[in-house]
């Protein structure tokens, strides 16, 4: 067989080419001819693929490399034949290793060449080279294995090293990084080959970062070599965390363990490199792998139970993945993904990475996303989309650690006026979580010394606002989170008592302790009103109220009162519509002593109808008290339908079933949610006053004399002019007066 050699003339064979001189080829046949030649040896198959490969390796690329002669051609039909001789099925045979000894022996010999004819032929040559390699891993002989490394590593350096000069991407750049990639998943198998991995990962790595400077993410759609390469190093890791227990067990020695999480920190390393590389955008592609490596169990704590190896996980792997969270959590892809994942995959517990996501936003100096309040808020949603994580102690705590800290390190209005509203929500555990959270952020702000006189005066005015929206006695239970605001900023800002006045009782009940002046103030005033039956509302209504304050003061004795009022009480509890007096009531002669409550008793007519439950429970605690007189009254009382409640009340926890408890338990968001809500509309909620009598005009105006007197030095220059208004009309009362 032969062929003509063109402008020389020379009918050259394949014989004959296998047989000249490496120095005279150059001389006597053109790259063209012998490739020709080549050709019709594979296709008529005169010539096997790989002996015609090694020839091309060992003699014909050094001879025209070596006189500068381009060989990109050459290295395209190689790929070809290589491509026959993968597709024919044979196994690993003496000339495949020839073909590898050869390979290796020209890009060792051939380096310095090659650099010079350029990166579209080292491309290409590459890609044959992983190609070769491929081949070999899929073998069963593993006797080369060494070659196998030291050609990939040769083959790594040489394209890392030409991509250094490189100032565009060249268009073979992404085929060959996904047969490096399809290799690289080949070798994983192999947990004998971690290093030539980590090389491999690092050479991807390393182009990655090269090229992403001659990208401009602003205009441009994120690069498929780039996306390729992220997906690779995600699927690295997870890959490596999921082999690492094989049906619970550890699938390498503990003394190796260590040694083996290094390489995947490695890999999380080579991630960091790529976002911190001026990364501005990405697409859901990117998203998707990304978020489900970071989703993903294995990477989490709570996975492990062995404290060795939940050690080195929060060493190698747990710092690393927030680190990568903390780059990518503001991609609105990222969030989107995770948001919906939480929707439509209700079977996976996203707990960890939704308090994961909370850290990294608080860890986060730059500017907080309107996107990103959005995501934090549907995070909270998810987290008590039940009671499941309110009801677990080690959970709960976790939540309310990393939003309070947020608040506390994010000063965005829009979330703080979300946990705020959330006070008010129907759904009571929200509504407990979200003052909790503002709680422990308050208390950070406290011990951090962030609070100025100013804001602690405005918020105390805020909350008291916020408490005098409710009715007098209101049992909504969204109060009891305002008063307990209202409470903490009166202690902060080192506030006095407010004056004892019907306008200031629910700030007392707020913010009073128990302190004998005021329980004295506050029983002689109940004294002087409550002489007979009241007849005007407001009369009952602050009845009511100084009894409410006077239990929290239950160190005061009411003893006398309870004894001169007992007729009256008589006739004001036959009245239908007193069951705010008489809860007030019976609370207060809980604390009272036994003759006073015998005294009671006996003149409390029995009914069968009664529903209030302070009255039934004060009956209750007679009917179980060791004061036999105390019971012996009691037994013509009828307790009603919540008899089995009391009797639960008097148990102690410990000798109830914890397994039934259990069994009761029912965290559905329905079994938690009030009918009701608040709703702050100012007076609107206030029981309008009928019009006052002149007598008690003049009381109020002393009681607020008292309160203006704690804080004139506040005063305004309107405030100073209202008055002087106030104090010209006072003038006026009283004739012959200078008041102003």
């Amino acid at each position: 067989m032969s062929k003509e050699s063109g402008d020389l003339g020379i009918s050259v064979s394949y014989s004959e080419l296998e047989a000249i001189d490496q120095d005279d080829i150059i001389l006597l046949i053109d790259v063209d001819s012998a490739i020709n030649i080549s050709k019709e040896c594979v296709t008529d198959k005169s010539a096997n693929p790989v002996d015609v490969l090694s020839l091309w390796f060992s003699k014909l690329l050094r001879a025209y490399i070596n006189k500068s002669v381009c060989c990109v051609r050459a290295a395209k039909e190689m790929c070809k034949w290589f491509k026959i001789e993968m597709d024919s099925g044979v196994e690993i045979h003496k000339a495949h290793i020839k073909l590898l000894k050869d390979a290796l022996a020209f890009i060792t010999i051939s380096r310095s060449h090659l650099l010079t004819a350029g990166e579209r032929l080292i491309h290409i040559l590459a890609y044959l080279l992983f190609s070769l390699i491929e081949f070999f891993l899929g073998g069963s002989d593993s006797s080369e294995h060494h070659l196998v490394v030291d050609l990939q590593i040769a083959v790594l350096s040489l394209v890392k090293e030409i991509t250094t000069g490189s100032e565009k991407v060249h268009p073979l750049l992404t085929p060959l990084m996904q047969k490096i990639m399809y290799v690289g998943d080949i070798e994983r198998k192999n947990i004998k080959d971690v290093m030539i991995l980590v090389k491999t990962s690092e050479t991807l790595t390393y182009i990655s970062l090269h090229y992403m400077s001659y990208v401009n993410f602003k205009d441009e759609q994120i690069p498929e070599w780039l996306k390729e390469t992220i997906s690779y190093l995600c699927e690295m890791i997870h890959g490596y965390l999921e082999d690492l227990f094989n049906k619970g067990k550890l699938t390498v020695t503990m003394d190796s363990l260590e040694d083996y999480l290094k390489i995947v920190q490695s890999y999380y390393l080579m991630l960091l490199q790529i976002f911190n590389n001026n990364m501005t955008q990405i697409n859901d592609d990117v998203a998707t792998c990304i978020m489900d490596l970071i989703m993903c169990e294995e990477t989490k704590l709570s996975n492990y139970s062995d404290n060795h190896v939940h050690q080195l996980i929060s060493t190698y792997v747990s710092p690393y993945e927030m680190d990568l969270f903390k780059l990518v959590y503001s991609f609105d892809e990222c969030q989107k993904y995770l948001t919906i994942s939480m929707q439509y995959t209700p079977e996976f517990d996203y707990f960890d990475v939704c308090i994961d996501f909370i850290t990294a936003v608080s860890a986060d100096n730059s500017a907080f996303l309107p996107n990103t309040c959005q995501t934090m808020q549907k995070i909270f949603e998810y987290l008590f989309k039940d009671a499941t994580n309110f009801i677990h102690a080690e959970r709960y705590e976790r939540v309310l650690n990393a939003y309070a800290c947020f608040l506390y390190l994010v000063p965005d209005k829009d979330i703080h006026r979300y946990f705020c509203a959330g006070l008010f929500l129907k759904d009571i555990i929200s509504s407990q979580v979200c003052a909790d959270i503002l709680m422990l952020c308050f208390h950070l702000k406290e011990v951090n010394k962030c609070w100025t006189d100013k804001a602690i005066q405005q918020a105390a005015v805020f909350w008291n606002k916020c408490n005098n929206s409710y009715a007098m006695f209101s049992t909504n239970i969204s109060q009891l989170h305002v008063q307990r605001f209202l409470k903490y900023f009166h202690r902060l800002g080192k506030q006095g008592l407010p004056a004892m006045s019907t306008q200031n009782f629910r700030h007392l009940s707020a913010v009073a302790k128990a302190n004998a002046q005021l329980g004295s103030k506050l029983l002689e005033r109940l004294d002087h009103i409550s002489v007979a039956v009241p007849t005007k509302v407001e009369i009952y209504y602050e009845m009511a109220a100084l009894l409410e304050l006077l239990v929290q003061q239950n160190q005061t004795d009411c003893s006398q009162w309870f004894q001169r009022t007992s007729d009256m009480v008589k006739k004001l509890l036959s009245i239908g519509k007193s069951s705010i007096f008489t809860s007030a009531y019976f609370k207060l002669l809980a604390f009272g002593n036994k003759s006073t409550q015998l005294l009671i008793l006996r003149g409390l007519d029995p009914t069968t109808d009664c529903t209030n439950w302070h009255r039934q429970k004060f009956v209750a605690a007679c009917k179980f008290s060791d004061d036999g007189q105390l019971k012996a009254f009691s037994a013509r009382h009828v307790i009603g339908c919540d008899e089995l409640l009391y009797k639960a009340l008097q148990q102690k926890l410990g000798t109830l079933d914890k397994a039934s408890i259990e069994g009761l338990v029912n965290v559905a968001k329905s079994s938690y949610t009030r009918q009701s809500e608040h709703n702050c509309r100012g007076s609107g909620l206030k029981r309008k006053r009928s019009i006052m009598r002149p007598k008690e005009i003049l009381r109020e105006i002393y009681e607020g004399t008292l309160q203006l007197g704690q804080c004139s030095e506040d005063f305004d220059a309107s405030d100073w002019d209202l008055h002087k208004k106030v104090m010209s009309n006072l003038s006026k009362i009283v004739p012959g007066s200078n008041f102003v």
